[in-house]
């Protein structure tokens, strides 16, 4: 996400040497944009960063950073000065996630999964070289940044696979019947209709990436993206459920006890209590696609958009 903003707003010397690097894999970065107070309504973000000479001096923290673990710099958006309208005075900041008073805290999820975390910045001095953009201009950076993140990528590639693997599932999943469940004309009725949203969902990523090839913005289409391509997530994940049974609610308390041990309970090596490995997965690829209408903006919020920018509602 911050490679095609860099190549936009990026000085000479930032290009020289962040793109190649991200282009290695020698940066691997996270995103510090929410925080506490600050999610969908992210104009409302209080983590302050002072002039100091040469630097800026950060103070605050961001939360759901995701693979902040891993990431050895993060982009944030910080307040740099205090302003009538809550879109001003944000600046947008390259850190290096090495530099002093950074404290990274692990969000342990209910299924004992480790993805997210917390982000702690105590006096963090940060060149102002590493101002992407200049000061007080970081929301045009981060909304340019944002049709990236919600529609500037393609996601039906991977969609159209895990669509595929549910057909093939469905083509030797008996039903009580004595058939296999594609012959179920009500379930192999909702297989076509995804499939037809997700042809569609194709087409319309192909028209975008050729706009961003050419240079042009995303603009507001990114909103109908991100909305369209998370909410066909879901229902693929909602197929999938349906199409496990009862052979998706797979019995796994090791899931839920990272690191500690569950008394007389021993794990099976391949992960599973029962059913397929698909089957198994669903339940948690189901609860963990909840959160795609959410991050990167709701999609109320981008409804929202679409509403005043295309519509003049």
């Amino acid at each position: 996400m911050v490679g095609p903003v860099i190549m936009h707003f990026g000085t000479p010397e930032q290009k020289a040497f962040f793109l190649p690097k991200i282009l290695t894999g020698e940066h691997f970065w996270c995103q510090g944009y929410s925080e506490p107070g600050a999610g969908s309504d992210l104009a409302a973000l209080q983590m302050r960063a002072v002039e100091d000479g040469d630097h800026l001096v950060c103070t605050g923290s961001k939360i759901w950073t995701t693979h902040a673990t891993e990431a050895n710099w993060i982009f944030c958006l910080v307040r740099t000065s205090r302003e009538a309208k809550p879109q001003q005075g944000i600046t947008f900041l390259l850190i290096d996630m090495s530099t002093p008073g950074i404290e990274v805290r692990p969000l342990i999820m209910t299924s004992g999964e480790h993805i997210q975390n917390q982000a702690f910045f105590d006096r963090v001095r940060v060149p102002k070289a590493n101002v992407l953009g200049s000061i007080g201009q970081g929301w045009t950076v981060a909304k340019y940044l944002l049709e990236f993140e919600r529609g500037g990528s393609a996601s039906a590639p991977e969609l159209q696979v895990r669509l595929a693997d549910l057909i093939t599932a469905a083509s030797k999943q008996p039903t009580d019947e004595g058939g296999v469940l594609l012959d179920d004309p009500a379930f192999s009725a909702k297989l076509a209709a995804a499939q037809i949203r997700l042809d569609v969902l194709e087409m319309l990523e192909f028209r975008l990436l050729s706009t961003v090839a050419q240079g042009q913005s995303v603009g507001t289409a990114s909103s109908m993206m991100k909305v369209l391509a998370t909410e066909l997530a879901q229902h693929i994940t909602e197929l999938v459920l349906e199409a496990a049974g009862t052979q998706g609610l797979v019995f796994q308390p090791h899931a839920t006890m990272p690191g500690g041990a569950i008394p007389g309970y021993v794990a099976p090596t391949d992960g599973y209590v029962c059913g397929e490995p698909w089957q198994a997965v669903a339940p948690l690829r189901y609860l963990n696609e909840r959160a795609g209408s959410i991050y990167a903006g709701s999609n109320e919020v981008q409804r929202n958009i679409m509403a005043k920018a295309v519509l003049r509602l």
